[in-house]
């Protein structure tokens, strides 16, 4: 029996709540941690494309952090390629490339190229075989002109671009990617969904998950869309079938929805 990619089981992650002035003295009972994520739970097939979708605050990041293993699970288990990212992190690591439009995590001083030597250098790549992912990346992303440049003198949109170069250079088996379009302008951005489809998935086939606030990117990109609203997983399937499941005309319907009946139930509860 195949491996699933991604296994998610009963991830949970709580963080601590600030307590300052009089509020940490007159309300004692106060809860000191607010839930991210609550008992999530769901699966990811190898060369299957999934779609985070939810308002902010309801949990996207958090989950792909965890995946990521840049943060640990506060209950529940995550497994990347069959490593768990708390146990196993750095095998999980290395079964994976990671990009959040939010994230830099360059070397402001250094150029382009540099920046992505050193990280090419980080996934065990040298030499010719570095020179070689490194110029497909830079290709693919339009950066040709810019990596001879300081990445602190790049525009926002250029740096986003050099961290999904940095995430695709060593050919990871599961791609996480945070709102991955959401800094490209539109033909750029249209170019790496066809490479990102094309490509990755359907020639390497990677395995693709990723947030997003465009329902046209996901029912472009996605095989199943995953929903959470304050922590909570709402839905898990195919975009025609939430359609069904709700007789809704479109994604967009479907998906609100999904979200005011989650809301009644935590009424009712």
């Amino acid at each position: 029996m195949a491996t699933s990619a991604l296994v998610i089981e009963e991830v949970e992650k709580y963080f601590p709540v600030p307590q300052r002035g009089w509020r940490a003295f007159v309300d004692p009972f106060a809860p000191l941690t607010q839930p991210a994520l609550c008992g999530v739970s769901f699966r990811v097939e190898p060369g299957e494309v999934t779609a985070l979708i939810g308002a902010n605050g309801s949990g996207k990041s958090t989950l792909l952090r965890i995946l990521a293993t840049l943060l640990v699970p506060t209950r529940g288990c995550a497994f990347v390629a069959g490593h768990d990212v708390e146990r196993e992190a750095a095998l999980a690591r290395a079964q994976l490339g990671f990009h959040s439009a939010t994230d830099g995590g360059f070397y402001g001083r250094l150029s382009a190229r540099e920046n992505l030597e050193f990280f090419a250098a980080m996934n065990n790549l040298f030499g010719k075989q570095a020179d070689e992912r490194i110029g497909e990346v830079t290709e693919l992303m339009g950066l040709g002109a810019f990596l001879g440049s300081q990445v602190r003198t790049l525009s926002t949109g250029q740096v986003h671009r050099l961290g999904l170069a940095r995430a695709m250079l060593h050919r990871p088996s599961v791609l996480l990617l945070d709102e991955p379009t959401r800094s490209l302008d539109p033909i750029a951005a249209s170019e790496f969904r066809r490479f990102l489809k094309a490509e990755l998935v359907d020639r390497h086939g990677t395995t693709v998950l990723f947030s997003s606030h465009t329902l046209a990117e996901v029912e472009q990109l996605a095989d199943r869309v995953v929903l959470l609203d304050k922590g909570l997983l709402l839905a898990c399937d195919r975009p025609r079938d939430l359609r069904g499941a709700t007789g809704a005309d479109t994604l967009e319907q479907a998906l609100e929805r999904l979200i005011l009946r989650g809301h009644h139930a935590e009424v009712a509860s």
